[in-house]
């Protein structure tokens, strides 16, 4: 029987990938409850994202950088320089991006948010399902990118 993120992730990725396929993005779900994206950008190349959703919707899903031909996740390489919500510390920096707390990763930014009540936080905006957290970062990649961290 499935759990409680994977029925979330089902219930949701049908319209995640129907704006893919309109948007011209590439989506591959890679398991139960996770996904590959890949987004342009406004430099034409293509940010790749892995999202993991093992704990959503309790809490929000991690969006880690990720490089599709060697697997890693986090690589400067793979990673848009600090502009926006492309945080210097390396994460997306958003109520919707589990990495983004402290008290779930070392390199989150805001330990003054609850991470149980991150559909709550004023700075999530509309970002309450996994489309419109795609559709915000594309729209970053589209509009605020300053290039990559590392070549």
């Amino acid at each position: 029987m499935a759990g409680l993120a994977e029925m979330s992730l089902d219930a949701e990725f049908a319209a995640l990938a129907e704006n893919a396929e309109t948007m011209g993005w590439k989506l591959e779900r890679t398991g139960p409850t996770d996904f590959v994206l890949g987004l342009p950008a406004s430099d034409g190349t293509w940010f790749w994202l892995k999202c993991l959703c093992d704990r959503y919707a309790a809490e929000p899903p991690a969006w880690h950088w990720y490089n599709p031909e060697t697997k890693q996740f986090d690589q400067p390489r793979d990673m848009p320089k600090p502009a926006g919500f492309f945080h210097s510390n390396k994460v997306i920096c958003a109520p919707w991006n589990r990495l983004a707390y402290s008290t779930v990763d070392n390199r989150g930014p805001h330990g003054d948010w609850q991470i149980a009540d991150w559909r709550a936080n004023p700075k999530t905006g509309g970002c309450k399902t996994l489309s419109a957290m795609a559709l915000r970062i594309a729209h970053e990649l589209r509009t605020n990118l300053q290039g990559r961290l590392a070549a």
